[in-house]
Protein backbone atom coordinates (compact mmCIF):
# COMPACT_ATOMS: atom_id res chain seq x y z
CA UNK A 1 0.00 0.00 0.00
CA UNK A 2 2.50 2.11 0.76
CA UNK A 3 4.45 1.73 -2.37
CA UNK A 4 1.32 2.87 -4.16
CA UNK A 5 0.34 5.57 -2.37
CA UNK A 6 4.32 6.79 -3.61
CA UNK A 7 3.54 6.04 -6.96
CA UNK A 8 0.77 8.49 -7.36
CA UNK A 9 2.29 10.88 -5.15
CA UNK A 10 4.97 11.14 -7.55
CA UNK A 11 3.07 11.09 -10.26
CA UNK A 12 0.62 14.13 -8.76
CA UNK A 13 3.82 16.23 -8.36
CA UNK A 14 4.99 15.30 -12.14
CA UNK A 15 1.86 16.54 -13.26
CA UNK A 16 1.75 20.04 -10.94
CA UNK A 17 5.09 20.60 -12.36
CA UNK A 18 3.74 19.80 -16.05
CA UNK A 19 1.06 22.07 -15.49
CA UNK A 20 3.19 24.71 -13.84
CA UNK A 21 5.61 25.09 -16.47
CA UNK A 22 3.17 24.79 -18.90
CA UNK A 23 1.20 27.86 -16.93
CA UNK A 24 4.39 29.40 -16.63
CA UNK A 25 5.37 29.90 -20.29
CA UNK A 26 2.60 31.30 -21.17
CA UNK A 27 2.63 35.20 -22.15
CA UNK A 28 0.83 37.61 -23.83
CA UNK A 29 1.87 40.13 -26.52
CA UNK A 30 -0.56 43.06 -26.65
CA UNK A 31 -1.93 45.34 -29.16
CA UNK A 32 0.47 47.37 -31.07
CA UNK A 33 3.32 45.44 -29.65
CA UNK A 34 6.28 43.21 -30.79
CA UNK A 35 7.83 40.67 -28.99
CA UNK A 36 10.76 39.14 -29.36
CA UNK A 37 11.77 35.37 -28.15
CA UNK A 38 15.58 35.06 -27.34
CA UNK A 39 16.98 31.54 -26.28
CA UNK A 40 19.59 31.63 -24.20
CA UNK A 41 20.02 35.11 -25.16
CA UNK A 42 19.98 34.67 -29.31
CA UNK A 43 16.93 36.19 -30.80
CA UNK A 44 14.79 33.22 -32.31
CA UNK A 45 11.40 34.23 -33.10
CA UNK A 46 9.50 37.52 -33.37
CA UNK A 47 5.63 37.56 -32.83
CA UNK A 48 2.85 39.88 -33.28
CA UNK A 49 -0.40 40.29 -30.82
CA UNK A 50 -1.85 37.16 -29.26
CA UNK A 51 -1.12 34.45 -26.76
CA UNK A 52 2.13 32.45 -26.74
CA UNK A 53 4.17 29.92 -25.08
CA UNK A 54 8.17 30.20 -24.05
CA UNK A 55 10.46 27.42 -22.07
CA UNK A 56 11.11 28.54 -18.76
CA UNK A 57 14.43 29.10 -17.59
CA UNK A 58 15.37 28.85 -21.31
CA UNK A 59 13.51 31.75 -22.92
CA UNK A 60 12.83 35.04 -22.07
CA UNK A 61 10.60 37.64 -24.14
CA UNK A 62 11.21 41.54 -24.75
CA UNK A 63 8.26 43.16 -25.82
CA UNK A 64 8.09 46.91 -27.33
CA UNK A 65 5.22 48.96 -28.59
CA UNK A 66 5.50 49.52 -32.29
CA UNK A 67 2.42 52.13 -32.13
CA UNK A 68 2.89 54.60 -29.37
CA UNK A 69 4.41 57.52 -30.52
CA UNK A 70 7.51 58.65 -28.42
CA UNK A 71 8.29 62.14 -27.93
CA UNK A 72 11.98 63.86 -27.61
CA UNK A 73 12.93 67.27 -26.36
CA UNK A 74 16.03 68.96 -28.27
CA UNK A 75 17.46 72.19 -26.55
CA UNK A 76 15.70 71.76 -23.51
CA UNK A 77 13.77 69.47 -20.96
CA UNK A 78 10.80 69.68 -18.99
CA UNK A 79 11.51 69.86 -15.32
CA UNK A 80 8.32 69.85 -13.77
CA UNK A 81 5.33 68.67 -16.29
CA UNK A 82 2.09 70.64 -15.99
CA UNK A 83 -0.81 69.87 -14.00
CA UNK A 84 -4.25 71.80 -14.03
CA UNK A 85 -3.13 74.32 -11.25
CA UNK A 86 0.23 74.77 -12.31
CA UNK A 87 2.05 75.24 -15.28
CA UNK A 88 5.02 72.95 -16.28
CA UNK A 89 8.45 74.41 -16.21
CA UNK A 90 11.61 74.13 -19.02
CA UNK A 91 15.54 74.13 -18.09
CA UNK A 92 17.39 75.06 -21.29
CA UNK A 93 20.05 73.17 -22.35
CA UNK A 94 22.58 75.60 -23.71
CA UNK A 95 25.30 73.02 -25.10
CA UNK A 96 22.42 71.43 -27.62
CA UNK A 97 20.76 74.76 -28.30
CA UNK A 98 23.19 77.08 -29.16
CA UNK A 99 23.96 77.05 -32.96
CA UNK A 100 26.28 79.30 -35.49
CA UNK A 101 24.50 80.70 -38.53
CA UNK A 102 25.92 81.06 -41.93
CA UNK A 103 26.67 84.90 -41.56
CA UNK A 104 28.48 83.85 -37.82
CA UNK A 105 25.58 84.75 -36.04
CA UNK A 106 24.35 82.88 -32.71
CA UNK A 107 20.64 81.43 -32.50
CA UNK A 108 19.20 79.37 -29.63
CA UNK A 109 16.97 77.00 -30.93
CA UNK A 110 14.41 74.50 -29.60
CA UNK A 111 12.62 71.31 -30.75
CA UNK A 112 10.63 68.34 -30.61
CA UNK A 113 10.93 65.12 -32.77
CA UNK A 114 8.34 62.24 -32.84
CA UNK A 115 9.35 58.69 -33.75
CA UNK A 116 8.13 55.22 -33.74
CA UNK A 117 9.52 51.86 -33.13
CA UNK A 118 8.96 50.23 -37.04
CA UNK A 119 11.21 46.99 -36.35
CA UNK A 120 11.89 45.94 -32.62
CA UNK A 121 14.73 43.95 -33.16
CA UNK A 122 16.91 46.32 -34.87
CA UNK A 123 15.97 49.11 -32.47
CA UNK A 124 17.48 46.79 -29.60
CA UNK A 125 19.84 44.77 -31.07
CA UNK A 126 21.25 46.13 -33.76
CA UNK A 127 22.53 49.75 -32.35
CA UNK A 128 23.71 50.44 -29.01
CA UNK A 129 21.89 53.11 -27.26
CA UNK A 130 19.15 53.79 -30.21
CA UNK A 131 17.69 57.00 -28.19
CA UNK A 132 21.28 58.44 -27.35
CA UNK A 133 21.95 57.71 -31.58
CA UNK A 134 18.65 59.06 -32.66
CA UNK A 135 19.70 62.16 -30.60
CA UNK A 136 23.19 62.71 -31.98
CA UNK A 137 21.90 62.24 -35.26
CA UNK A 138 18.77 64.64 -35.47
CA UNK A 139 21.69 67.15 -34.01
CA UNK A 140 23.88 66.34 -36.89
CA UNK A 141 21.02 67.15 -38.91
CA UNK A 142 19.46 70.35 -37.13
CA UNK A 143 22.82 71.91 -37.08
CA UNK A 144 24.16 71.69 -40.75
CA UNK A 145 20.49 72.81 -41.78
CA UNK A 146 21.24 76.31 -39.74
CA UNK A 147 25.00 76.30 -40.47
CA UNK A 148 23.28 76.34 -44.32
CA UNK A 149 21.45 79.68 -42.97
CA UNK A 150 21.38 83.52 -42.25
CA UNK A 151 20.49 84.47 -39.09
CA UNK A 152 17.30 86.19 -40.88
CA UNK A 153 16.71 82.90 -42.52
CA UNK A 154 16.69 81.00 -39.85
CA UNK A 155 14.56 83.29 -37.27
CA UNK A 156 12.00 83.57 -40.06
CA UNK A 157 11.64 80.25 -41.71
CA UNK A 158 10.86 77.63 -39.02
CA UNK A 159 8.90 75.71 -41.01
CA UNK A 160 11.01 75.03 -43.86
CA UNK A 161 13.52 74.45 -41.50
CA UNK A 162 11.10 71.20 -40.41
CA UNK A 163 10.07 70.24 -44.11
CA UNK A 164 14.24 70.03 -44.79
CA UNK A 165 15.18 68.63 -41.71
CA UNK A 166 12.51 65.58 -41.17
CA UNK A 167 13.66 63.88 -44.44
CA UNK A 168 17.33 64.20 -43.43
CA UNK A 169 16.86 62.71 -40.59
CA UNK A 170 14.65 59.53 -41.69
CA UNK A 171 17.67 58.98 -44.30
CA UNK A 172 20.52 59.04 -41.78
CA UNK A 173 18.62 56.74 -39.14
CA UNK A 174 17.30 54.53 -41.97
CA UNK A 175 21.23 54.30 -42.80
CA UNK A 176 21.78 52.96 -39.17
CA UNK A 177 19.30 50.50 -39.51
CA UNK A 178 17.29 51.54 -36.74
CA UNK A 179 14.23 50.03 -36.97
CA UNK A 180 12.54 54.30 -36.28
CA UNK A 181 9.70 55.64 -38.04
CA UNK A 182 10.22 59.55 -37.30
CA UNK A 183 6.66 60.86 -38.06
CA UNK A 184 7.81 64.87 -36.94
CA UNK A 185 9.96 67.23 -36.20
CA UNK A 186 8.26 70.58 -34.45
CA UNK A 187 10.82 74.01 -34.06
CA UNK A 188 9.33 75.34 -30.92
CA UNK A 189 11.37 78.20 -31.27
CA UNK A 190 14.39 79.99 -32.25
CA UNK A 191 15.85 82.97 -31.00
CA UNK A 192 18.78 85.07 -30.13
CA UNK A 193 20.52 84.39 -26.72
CA UNK A 194 19.84 87.17 -24.16
CA UNK A 195 23.42 87.60 -23.38
CA UNK A 196 23.53 88.62 -27.22
CA UNK A 197 20.32 90.56 -27.93
CA UNK A 198 21.38 94.25 -27.12
CA UNK A 199 24.07 93.62 -30.13
CA UNK A 200 21.61 91.98 -32.29
CA UNK A 201 19.17 95.04 -31.82
CA UNK A 202 22.01 97.50 -32.60
CA UNK A 203 22.52 95.08 -36.19
CA UNK A 204 19.23 94.88 -36.92
CA UNK A 205 18.99 99.03 -36.21
CA UNK A 206 21.68 99.64 -38.21
CA UNK A 207 20.41 97.69 -41.48
CA UNK A 208 16.92 99.53 -40.72
CA UNK A 209 19.06 102.76 -41.05
CA UNK A 210 20.43 101.64 -43.61
CA UNK A 211 17.26 100.66 -45.39
CA UNK A 212 15.93 104.07 -44.54
CA UNK A 213 19.00 105.52 -46.26
CA UNK A 214 18.47 103.93 -49.26
CA UNK A 215 14.77 104.65 -49.53
CA UNK A 216 15.81 108.30 -49.59
CA UNK A 217 18.88 108.15 -52.29
CA UNK A 218 16.60 106.71 -54.12
CA UNK A 219 13.69 108.46 -53.75
CA UNK A 220 16.18 111.83 -54.51
CA UNK A 221 17.15 110.25 -57.73
CA UNK A 222 13.57 110.01 -59.07
CA UNK A 223 13.03 113.92 -58.24
CA UNK A 224 16.59 114.99 -59.63
CA UNK A 225 17.23 112.30 -62.61
CA UNK A 226 13.94 113.44 -64.85
CA UNK A 227 14.80 117.12 -64.45
CA UNK A 228 18.65 116.34 -65.22
CA UNK A 229 17.28 114.29 -68.04
CA UNK A 230 15.28 117.37 -69.07
CA UNK A 231 17.53 119.95 -68.52
CA UNK A 232 20.13 117.53 -70.64
CA UNK A 233 17.88 117.08 -73.45
CA UNK A 234 16.78 121.10 -73.89
CA UNK A 235 20.54 121.78 -73.58
CA UNK A 236 21.63 119.17 -76.29
CA UNK A 237 18.63 120.67 -78.76
CA UNK A 238 19.45 123.89 -77.69
CA UNK A 239 22.97 122.88 -79.21
CA UNK A 240 22.03 120.82 -82.10
CA UNK A 241 20.20 124.30 -83.45
CA UNK A 242 22.71 126.72 -82.53
CA UNK A 243 25.05 124.12 -84.45
CA UNK A 244 22.36 124.26 -87.63
CA UNK A 245 22.28 127.74 -87.21
CA UNK A 246 25.96 128.42 -87.39
CA UNK A 247 26.34 125.65 -90.49
CA UNK A 248 23.13 127.20 -92.51
CA UNK A 249 25.21 130.33 -92.28
CA UNK A 250 28.86 129.28 -92.97
CA UNK A 251 27.33 127.63 -96.07
CA UNK A 252 25.43 130.77 -96.89
CA UNK A 253 28.65 132.72 -96.81
CA UNK A 254 30.78 130.45 -98.54
CA UNK A 255 28.33 130.45 -101.12
CA UNK A 256 28.32 133.50 -101.78
CA UNK A 257 32.26 134.09 -101.52
CA UNK A 258 31.96 131.05 -104.17
CA UNK A 259 30.22 133.11 -106.40
CA UNK A 260 31.86 136.13 -106.12
CA UNK A 261 35.27 134.37 -106.47
CA UNK A 262 33.55 132.90 -109.64
CA UNK A 263 32.77 136.59 -110.78
CA UNK A 264 36.43 137.51 -110.05
CA UNK A 265 38.10 134.96 -111.66
CA UNK A 266 36.12 135.45 -114.98
CA UNK A 267 36.40 139.22 -114.79
CA UNK A 268 39.17 140.13 -112.48
CA UNK A 269 38.81 143.89 -113.35
CA UNK A 270 35.06 144.33 -113.29
CA UNK A 271 34.91 142.49 -110.51
CA UNK A 272 37.56 144.54 -108.58
CA UNK A 273 36.01 147.88 -108.98
CA UNK A 274 32.38 146.36 -108.33
CA UNK A 275 33.69 145.20 -104.90
CA UNK A 276 35.85 148.30 -104.53
CA UNK A 277 32.65 150.15 -105.13
CA UNK A 278 30.67 148.60 -102.68
CA UNK A 279 33.38 148.60 -100.04
CA UNK A 280 33.30 152.48 -99.73
CA UNK A 281 29.47 151.99 -99.80
CA UNK A 282 29.83 150.34 -96.48
CA UNK A 283 32.62 152.62 -95.20
CA UNK A 284 30.95 155.89 -96.44
CA UNK A 285 27.41 154.60 -96.15
CA UNK A 286 26.74 156.60 -92.47
CA UNK A 287 28.97 159.79 -93.04
CA UNK A 288 26.88 162.85 -93.57
CA UNK A 289 29.61 165.11 -95.67
CA UNK A 290 32.41 164.20 -97.34
CA UNK A 291 35.07 166.92 -97.83
CA UNK A 292 38.24 165.77 -100.13
CA UNK A 293 41.32 167.54 -99.63
CA UNK A 294 44.08 168.38 -101.80
CA UNK A 295 47.55 167.84 -101.43
CA UNK A 296 47.61 171.63 -100.32
CA UNK A 297 44.77 171.14 -97.90
CA UNK A 298 42.83 172.96 -100.30
CA UNK A 299 38.87 171.77 -100.67
CA UNK A 300 38.52 169.46 -103.43
CA UNK A 301 35.34 168.70 -103.70
CA UNK A 302 32.87 168.95 -101.04
CA UNK A 303 29.87 166.18 -100.77
CA UNK A 304 27.22 166.33 -98.48
CA UNK A 305 25.55 162.93 -98.59
CA UNK A 306 23.09 163.64 -96.06
CA UNK A 307 21.38 166.18 -98.15
CA UNK A 308 17.45 165.30 -98.22
CA UNK A 309 17.73 163.43 -94.78
CA UNK A 310 16.51 164.52 -91.36
CA UNK A 311 19.55 164.42 -89.05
Amino acid sequence: MNTKKNRVWIWLAALALVIALALGGLYRVGQGEQALVLTFGKVTDTNGPGLYWRMPGVQTVVSRSVTTIHNKEYGYRTAIGGTSRSAAEYRDELDESVMLTNDNSIVQLEAIYQYTIRDVREYLFDVEDPEGTMHLAFEAILRRNIQNRSLDDALLNKDAIEQEVLPDFQALIDSYDMGVKVHSVHIQNITVPEAVTAFYEDVNNAKNEMTRRLDEAQQYEFQVLPMARSKAYELIQGALAYQAEVTARAEAETAVFTAVMEEYKAEPTSARSRMLIEAMEQILGGAGRIVVMGEDNTVLQHLDLGMGRED
